[in-house]
């Protein structure tokens, strides 16, 4: 067992593999100072089919595949039933603490009730992925992202403009995004913003800070007898110290002001009417407050079970993947995290069982 639990720095030495001519090396910008035998600690993925993605036009710079794999599932008894398909990405700007860190965040998304894509972590070749369960179905449904939507409603030479200059953050608020969505799924948008009001919870309560308008979306159904919906959460890997080598945990573990000014720093992706500049546990308790309609699906983030649930999930089955130090210090940003929703949110009185939100 010593062996599966090397600790290996960045500045002494990198994994090495060997070449299989038919998987494709996947470039590494940068490798995390924590590396373990991944080969012996993530299984492999055995059966599977591996196109390119260009056809799909999917945002992003993480290097990626479409992969169809027949893994076996309980209840799917034969191939064809088994098959499902992925988006495979490497992830290569701090490998492979970037992609285990979003497979976290996808279980602890499972915990609270998002409406999350299903994930899984695998070794195809030599390399660790993420695999992000492909929830279309191309044939009768598409995806329209945020910044369709925006586009749609403020015209195609504003919106181009807006993205040219990457002000996005600062021009959006919560009541223009919601009047957006009312203008162009006027029959189903109390339902899809409910979705969106989700995701903007969860991602402040993980920290994440990448949620600009192609990491958001809604499944709209090319035949309109299907009503429109917000899509699965997706894209979310930026949060809970994804790109932080070891010795900063072990600084901001020892110093409650550098864990502080790190859970300061994550911005919200939009602003509100009221503060166009306001900080992300302040948007979430500016909606609480206005917006009485969406308070359950606010609510489902402030319980204290489902954050118990989530720690021992760090625990048990991150555990072998993370060092302790950074195992520890995502516990407790969780909790400070939770902490300051609540404290924005002076009005929630609280409640020991999780409420069904609409």
């Amino acid at each position: 067992m010593h062996n599966v639990f090397r600790y290996l720095t960045m500045n002494k030495r990198k994994p090495t593999y060997s070449k299989d001519p038919k998987i494709e090396l996947k470039a590494i910008k940068y490798y995390s100072d924590y590396q373990l035998e991944w080969n012996i600690l993530i299984p492999r993925l055995r059966e599977y089919s591996i196109q390119r993605v260009d056809f799909l036009s999917i945002a992003g710079d993480a290097p990626k595949d479409f992969i169809t794999d027949s893994e076996y599932r309980l209840g799917h008894r034969t191939r064809q039933q088994r098959s499902e398909s992925y988006i495979a990405k490497v992830g290569s700007k701090f490998y492979p603490n970037e992609s285990i860190t979003e497979q976290l965040i996808t279980e602890i998304g499972k915990i609270y009730g998002l409406k999350i894509a299903d994930s899984k972590l695998r070794m195809i070749g030599p390399q660790v992925r993420f695999m992000s369960k492909y929830f279309l179905n191309r044939n009768i449904e598409q995806l329209t992202h945020g910044a369709e939507i925006y586009e749609y409603s403020l015209g195609k030479e504003n919106y181009a403009q807006l993205a040219q200059n990457k002000t996005e953050s600062d021009f959006f608020t919560f009541e223009m995004t919601r009047e957006a969505l009312s203008q162009l799924f006027p029959e189903n948008a109390e339902k899809i913003i409910k979705g969106y009001v989700e995701m903007l919870t969860f991602d402040a309560l993980i920290g994440h800070n990448d949620r600009h308008p192609y990491n958001w979306g809604v499944i709209v159904p090319i035949q309109k007898s299907r009503a429109p919906k917000f899509s699965p959460v997706y894209d979310t890997a930026r949060a809970l110290f994804w790109n932080i080598p070891e010795s900063r945990v072990q600084q901001m573990l020892t110093d409650d002001r550098q864990l502080e000014k790190y859970v300061k720093n994550c911005l919200a992706p939009i602003g509100c009417d009221k503060e166009p500049y306001v900080d992300f546990f302040r948007l979430i308790g500016i909606i609480w407050e206005s917006f009485e309609v969406y308070r359950n699906n606010i609510e489902k983030f402030l319980l204290h079970t489902p954050l118990k649930l989530a720690c021992e999930k760090v625990d048990k089955q991150f555990g072998t993947l993370f060092s302790k130090e950074r195992s520890e210090l995502i516990k407790r940003c969780l909790h400070l995290r939770q902490r300051k929703l609540l404290e924005v949110i002076p009005s929630y009185q609280g409640k020991e069982e999780l409420s069904h939100a609409d």
